[in-house]
Parts: structure tokens; C-alpha cells; sequence
């Protein structure tokens, strides 16, 4: 018997899930299918167009757990620190807690980005968290981020050991929350810190303010790209309106970022009475292959 038109069973359509993010393995297998072309792009025009499509690996790390920092307990608390940039193994979403130690196998191959010094090209940062909710001086400024002395900070760190060998290595979880300045010289990875000191106060290169006098968690959403540029006198005003450093989106911190480097994100606070209470954090970083 002869299936009729209406009992053909269409697929249904696939279903869209959100932006695709393709792995290194990918992008090298795009960059071959325009070396096969008749006529061969070069590798210059590829990176153009790969970056104008923004076709990047990306390693994001998620971490949820309360931190109070302030002058009793701590001024300043290391809260995260992302994977080696551009490094096999540190592909995908990663999700860490202090309580579920777990162990990644790192290591350099034909998949990381070697000949290319600085390779970052965006980095998300999610910060959710707040403040003590009250204060007693500049009353005016409460619900908005002027005289707030809770933030966020973003510092770069190196890790002093060689992992773009082809020798795998294991990168034990307790380095995502682990203070450089805590590690013991018995650990098999160091850090280098490029910035030994803490800024005092919130500074013109500041990642993210709390909300003044707010005790609810807020989620801010801050991102920094390569190809950002030294703000203008009026977009300055608006970043510190939005409680972020009026210099801090000029995209130095992305471009200067090298293969292996790390970033350490602070939940800091200063003066008596002044909590900065950090909750969950999401780095995600990209990078051209």
C-alpha cells in the first residue's frame, strides 16, 4: 500500500539551544578548509576572519560559596582564579567547590596556541554579591554605587611551572581558591603575582563596585574585550556611574594576557563597618586558536 502524503512523518526542526562555542579542535579544522581553497587564504586573513566572527575557544570556571571580607576577617580574599589560558584540558565549563576537591590533567600539544604570545581576545566576568546594607555616611549615596567601599577586583598571575611541554599535568582543583601568597613551597605549582600590593581603595582600574548600603545580591556582568579602547572623558562617567573603574574597559588587561596566565579575582573591603559579601562568580575567557 502506497504511503499517502499526509502520513509522512516530518523531522521536527532541532532545537536551538544558544550561541555555539566550538573547541580548539574545531576552529583548526575552519582553518584547514580555507588552506584547501583553489586559492589558499593566508594564515593573516584567517585570523581576521575567525576573530571578526569570534570564533574562540573559551574555558569558563564557576564557583559558589560565601565569603565575608572585611577588616576583621580580611580586607581582601582571593576568591577565584581561572585556569592557564590557552592551555590543553582547560576547554569547556568547569564548575569547582572548595568541598569537592577534583584534579585536571593539563597539557601542551598541537591544540594550544604557542606561536601566538598574547592570544586573548573577551573575558566575562559574573559577580554576584552585595554589601552590609546600611551606612551612616553620604546617606545620599545609598542604592547607587558613589562611596562605596565593596568591589570586585581583577588581578593577573603566572604560574611558575612549564605546561606547554607535551608532559600532562595535574591541576588540582584547591588552585582555583587557593591565595598565592597562602601556597606552601612544597606545592608543585606556584605563583607569580604581578601586583603584590592590593589598591587601597577602589581605583580607576576597579573591575566592579557593590551597590551602596544594598543588602540584596545583585548579579553584575562585566566584560572586557581585545579590541576595546582607552574611554572617552564621557564614557569614563558612565562606567563609574555603573560602579566600574572609569579606566578599567580600556582592553590592556585582555590583550596583555600570555599563554598560561591566570586570573585571580578579589572580593575586597575597607574601613570599619564595611562587609563585602561575595556569593557566586563566573569567569569565562576566550581565545583565538
Amino acid at each position: 500500500m502506497p504511503i499517502l502524503p499526509s502520513q509522512v512523518t516530518e523531522a521536527a526542526p532541532p532545537v536551538l539551544t544558544g550561541r555555539y562555542l566550538p573547541t580548539a579542535q574545531d576552529i583548526l579544522t575552519i582553518r584547514s578548509y580555507f588552506l584547501l581553497l583553489r586559492k589558499p587564504l593566508c594564515y593573516e586573513l584567517v585570523d581576521i576572519i575567525l576573530d571578526e566572527a569570534c570564533y574562540w575557544a573559551h574555558s569558563t570556571v564557576e564557583v559558589e560559596y560565601p565569603v565575608r571580607a572585611n577588616i576583621w576577617n580580611g580586607k581582601d580574599h582571593m576568591y577565584l582564579r581561572t585556569l592557564p589560558l590557552a592551555i590543553p584540558g582547560t576547554e569547556g565549563d568547569f564548575v569547582f567547590s572548595p568541598q569537592d576537591v577534583k584534579e585536571i590533567c593539563l597539557s601542551g600539544s598541537d591544540l594550544s596556541t604557542h606561536e601566538r604570545l598574547h592570544p586573548c581576545r573577551r573575558i566575562v566576568f559574573e559577580l554576584w554579591s552585595h554589601d552590609q546594607g546600611w551606612s551612616t555616611v553620604d546617606t545620599s549615596h545609598h542604592g547607587t554605587y558613589k562611596g562605596s567601599y565593596t568591589w570586585w577586583d581583577a588581578s593577573v598571575e603566572t604560574a611558575q611551572l612549564e605546561i606547554t611541554g607535551n608532559i600532562e599535568i595535574s591541576w588540582p582543583s584547591s588552585l582555583v581558591f587557593a591565595d598565592a601568597r597562602a601556597i606552601s613551597n612544597g606545592s608543585p605549582v606556584q605563583f607569580h603575582q604581578y601586583e603584590q600590593r592590593r589598591p587601597p581603595i577602589p581605583n580607576e582600574r576597579s573591575l566592579q563596585r557593590n551597590l551602596h548600603a544594598d543588602y540584596e545580591t545583585r548579579l553584575h556582568t562585566v566584560e572586557w574585550s581585545y579590541v576595546d579602547e582607552t574611554p572617552s572623558v564621557a564614557d569614563q562617567q558612565v562606567l563609574d556611574s555603573r560602579g566600574r573603574g572609569p579606566s578599567s574597559a580600556d582592553g590592556s588587561f585582555v590583550r596583555d594576557l600570555k599563554v598560561g596566565d591566570c586570573i585571580a579575582l578579589w572580593a575586597s573591603a575597607r574601613f570599619p563597618g564595611w562587609d563585602m559579601h561575595a556569593e557566586k562568580a563566573k569567569i569565562s575567557v576566550y581565545w583565538a586558536v
